[in-house]
């Protein structure tokens, strides 16, 4: 678990998996774009909780470290992040992460960036983190420069929006 001010980010658990279900469905036209692919394996409940099974062996054979990001004073779910792609050989991972429409625009995505990059760095000894982020997300183009992340460059025909339009991907890392 990580905390913040105003946040707790939890391991993925069983405990939360029917409402995560709930709000990526509820959030699916906000979220397809850059989480198409984990839209496609949580149509049901069922794909969810199986999705969530292997996010839980991912983070228990250190291959990937998912988290669901809750408001302090309620517990309510209000998004995810995660690291994955791991190499441990060097060691560095790709971070990604979403806030749910309802509670954008009140800047938990910088203070859930901010404590998971530390977690990253601090706890899992990450020489090197990164994100993938379009170039007309703009809102992700700030959290990541305002948590200390540089734009690296342009990687050209790297993503397919809602796995059908190819587009190009800016590389942001953060500098240790």
């Amino acid at each position: 678990m990580i905390e913040t001010e105003r946040l707790i980010l939890k391991p993925y658990s069983f405990d939360f998996a029917e409402e995560f279900y709930v709000k990526f469905q509820n959030d699916r036209a906000y979220l397809e774009d850059y989480f198409s692919r984990t839209l496609s394996v949580t149509k049901t409940l069922e794909e969810t909780e199986f999705y969530f099974k292997k996010k839980i062996q991912s983070f228990q054979n250190n291959e990937g470290f998912y988290f669901g990001i809750f408001l302090k004073d309620s517990d309510e779910l209000i998004g995810h992040i995660s690291v994955r792609e791991i190499d441990w050989s060097v060691p560095k991972g790709e971070l990604a992460y979403f806030i749910f429409s309802d509670f954008s625009g009140h800047k938990y995505a910088y203070d859930a960036l901010k404590a998971f990059r530390d977690f990253c760095i601090n706890e899992k000894e990450m020489i090197r983190i990164f994100m993938k982020i379009a170039p007309d997300n703009i809102a992700s183009k700030k959290v990541a420069e305002f948590c200390g992340f540089e734009l690296e460059g342009l990687l050209r025909n790297d993503y397919r929006k809602r796995q059908e339009v190819l587009t190009d991907m800016l590389l942001y890392s953060f500098k240790m």
